[in-house]
């Protein structure tokens, strides 16, 4: 794969808003890491889920309010998983990289693996976002065509169609195939993956089975439900656990106006490095109180691009910063006020897409 450069930065915008981040911890003589609201967060949320499982197991005989805590935990997985994972896999909750790796055990206790997750995210989408064949965050499978010139099968027609339904197998297809593809994938995305370590593909088929006797195995055990309970159960659970993921997934670079910029023969893109963070990310919801607190960030995306390392529990306090300055330097930052605009834009982009075809298969 051909190394791609972005373009030479042409403005101050990036060294102002540093400064003037770099001021706000100073000024409020605050660390750019976690604080105490965070922490507290944190804990809150890991004894919430631990309470939600083992709640399961004193409701025996009430298979409506087991069916209820499984569909709870999954959306309660995502939360746990955006608030602690991603920032851990930042380095951003502490500042001893030792502890960020040990909260990244998250993602493996919820089924998922943490070794191909870094690979993916830090590997990939963050060093070329939105980049067509570079960014494997965005370009997961050829079941919908999200760049606009990327391959065109006659299904895509219908994508704005079926993907809502597709979208529901994210956790269940990510938990039961994504990982072990990662796992045999020369590359994931622009991330070489040549050399995957045969002690994390161990670890990773260790966790599995500990995930999977935890919420099928074990329930069928303790609880003397039949095994078509469990699995009905367990699926209720990735259902649930999807359908948040790709609410929130969907409304940070996948909307009807999301930029895919292309490098020219000369492999460079055609904007600086700020200039694209700010052009093909999204904000969404900052002034919902419940986004804010369980999506970890995530819906103050642009300023996550620019800043990853910084927690995301100041991202409301820096975005303000972020808007004056590319206000002031012409960036083009954009914002959806709610979250389900978001969501309906990103389906407005899928039928768009679905409309062109570049090549036929």
């Amino acid at each position: 794969m051909e190394k791609i450069f972005f373009a030479a930065e042409d403005s101050n915008f990036l060294n102002e808003l540093r400064e003037k981040i770099d001021h706000y911890f100073k000024s409020n003589q605050r660390s750019h890491y976690a604080n105490s609201a965070m922490i507290l967060k944190l804990v809150a949320m890991t004894v919430i889920y631990i309470g939600a499982y083992l709640a399961i197991f004193m409701v025996e005989g009430n298979h409506l309010l087991i069916y209820t805590l499984y569909a709870f935990i999954g959306a309660w997985s995502v939360f746990l998983g955006l608030n602690i994972g991603h920032d851990a896999a930042h380095n951003a909750i502490f500042k001893n990289p030792r502890a960020n790796r040990a909260l990244l055990l998250v993602f493996d206790l919820l089924g998922t693996n943490a070794y191909n997750w870094v690979n993916r995210h830090l590997g990939a989408h963050h060093v070329y976002p939105n980049i067509m064949d570079y960014d494997s965050d965005i370009q997961q499978t050829s079941v919908v065509k999200i760049f606009p010139n990327d391959e065109h099968h006659a299904y895509h027609r219908f994508q704005h169609l079926y993907m809502p339904l597709v979208y529901m197998f994210y956790i269940f297809r990510w938990v039961m195939y994504r990982d072990f593809k990662d796992a045999f994938s020369k590359r994931i995305g622009v991330f070489d993956n040549s050399n995957y370590p045969k002690k994390e593909l161990v670890k990773m088929i260790f966790f599995k089975i500990f995930y999977l006797s935890q919420f099928i195995l074990i329930p069928v055990l303790i609880l003397h439900v039949s095994w078509l309970f469990a699995l009905s159960a367990f699926f209720l659970l990735t259902v649930v656990g999807s359908l948040v993921i790709t609410f929130v997934l969907l409304s940070t670079h996948v909307g009807e106006d999301a930029q895919f910029p292309e490098p020219n023969e000369d492999h460079v893109l055609p904007h600086s490095w700020s200039y694209h963070q700010v052009l093909t990310a999204s904000d969404f919801g900052k002034s919902n109180p419940l986004i804010v607190t369980f999506f970890g960030g995530f819906n103050f995306h642009v300023i996550h691009h620019l800043c990853p390392h910084i927690c995301h529990i100041h991202y409301p306090e820096i975005t303000k910063i972020l808007v004056e300055t590319c206000q002031k330097y012409n960036y083009p930052y954009r914002s959806e006020k709610y979250l389900i605009s978001a969501v309906i834009s990103h389906f407005r982009l899928l039928r768009n897409n679905s409309k062109t075809a570049l090549s036929t298969k």
